[in-house]
């Protein structure tokens, strides 16, 4: 054999190879893509299936009259606190990709978990708003405020799935409707039961956003409050 027909034998082992390569290559980059849009579209599909299923729930308890009660399962991705929250009849769930906003027919606070999973939850109707627990060590807090001037002065009462007090140490949050930190404090009760203050802004907004981190917990509290 020649070296010229070596040569040309060799040229098209390289195309051949190059094809191939090229070929799955491509198939490689399809599967990663393909699954990568269903992973980012059943996450999108499953916030706002979750939203949707809490403020169900809520309008569910809140058509029953004031004390009613329903217990139920929740399945949740991990979702990004600050950004997630209950703001009057708003339920608001992002997570680092997507956004799940739904509407209850009655003003919602109650506790959110700081992990994915699937947790037991309750929404309970009290005094024209539902409120929403987790099974967790801190199961509900209920949170009252006033404002004077640019002080805020609140009353937290800390529960466990029982409905019994439980004491804990904590961190009260202050954030804008669209996340942005503004000021934060922290405390512990032994009784279950604290008072504290928060100073407003300056620059005052018609609405903030409340979070109550409940040391340990594995979930947190959310609320909005309102200037008067």
């Amino acid at each position: 054999m020649s070296y010229k027909q070596k040569g040309q034998y060799s040229l098209e082992y390289t195309i051949i190879m190059g094809i191939g390569i090229g070929i799955i290559a491509a198939f490689v980059v399809y599967i990663a893509l393909f699954y990568g849009s269903f992973a980012s579209s059943s996450a999108g599909s499953q916030i706002t299936t979750v939203s949707d299923s809490l403020a169900n729930e809520i309008s569910y308890v809140a058509s029953q009259g004031p004390g009613s009660m329903q217990v139920f399962p929740i399945t949740l991705p991990l979702i990004e606190p600050r950004y997630s929250f209950f703001c009057g009849n708003i339920i608001k769930l992002q997570t680092t990709t997507e956004l799940g906003v739904s509407k209850s027919i009655e003003n919602v606070s109650g506790m959110l978990p700081l992990s994915g999973g699937t947790f037991d939850a309750f929404a309970r109707d009290e005094n024209g708003s539902a409120l929403v627990g987790l099974d967790f060590s801190i199961a509900l807090i209920q949170f009252t405020y006033s404002i004077s001037s640019n002080t805020l002065s609140y009353s937290m009462s800390f529960y466990n799935y029982s409905n019994g007090l439980k004491g804990t140490s904590f961190n009260v949050s202050l954030f804008s409707t669209g996340g942005s930190y503004l000021t934060s404090v922290t405390g512990s009760t032994s009784s279950g039961q604290a008072t504290g203050t928060l100073t407003l802004p300056s620059t005052a907004q018609s609405q903030y956003v409340i979070e109550v981190y409940p040391s340990g917990s594995g979930d947190y509290y959310s609320t909005c409050i309102s200037l008067p």
